[in-house]
């Protein structure tokens, strides 16, 4: 149920549509820096931008972007492996990406449906990481697509663990994909102690 994809180079950041006070007090205690904060949101525009000419030829495809710690995650869908290919190469091209990890479906585009059942799967998860208090809730990014969640984030072995366990356990999930940066304990607490 709880596959481990890659454990390395990959987190998470949550986006913030509120106020300027939710904005600090998430990158407070986001474990990236603030320049790499700007990184990701820059990376992921420009992927989108990027992407832009060759989606819109296609009409039937969709893809998203998601940089954490300039890694970026390709979600979405293409008529064929061809155009996912060259997505991920345009995207790997883009000044400071470390590294594209590409999940693109290749199939029909997802319906209204299936997309306000992965927004509700997201949010499910995220409301149960804020509950657990083992587990810091903002060094975790969740992405869902067509019912399998992707977790981001810089976190210790133990914190990717139970962040796949609690996302495992949320109903309508199919699979579990660990996309995590994972360090030791004791380097987080370094981390931490900087935020």
């Amino acid at each position: 149920f709880i596959s481990s994809f890659i454990c390395i180079l990959h987190g998470c950041y949550f986006p913030v549509v509120a106020t300027g006070m939710v904005a600090t007090a998430v990158a407070v205690t986001d474990r990236r820096t603030p320049g790499t904060l700007l990184e990701d949101e820059t990376i992921e525009l420009k992927s989108m931008k990027e992407t832009a000419r060759v989606l819109n030829e296609k009409k039937r495809a969709s893809v998203s972007a998601t940089s954490y710690n300039r890694a970026v995650l390709l979600t979405g869908w293409v008529p064929n492996s061809e155009i996912s290919r060259e997505v991920s190469s345009i995207v790997a091209n883009i000044d400071n990406v470390r590294d594209v990890i590409n999940e693109i479906r290749i199939g029909p585009k997802s319906t209204a449906r299936t997309f306000a059942r992965d927004s509700l799967i997201t949010a499910k998860i995220k409301a149960s990481f804020i509950d657990e208090r083992k587990l810091n809730s903002n060094a975790v990014k969740v992405k869902t697509e067509t019912g399998i969640v992707f977790l981001m984030g810089i976190v210790t072995q133990r914190e990717a663990d139970l962040a796949a366990d609690i996302s495992s356990r949320v109903v309508g999930v199919k699979k579990v994909v660990k996309v995590f940066e994972v360090l030791s304990e004791e380097e987080i607490k370094q981390i931490d102690a900087i935020l």
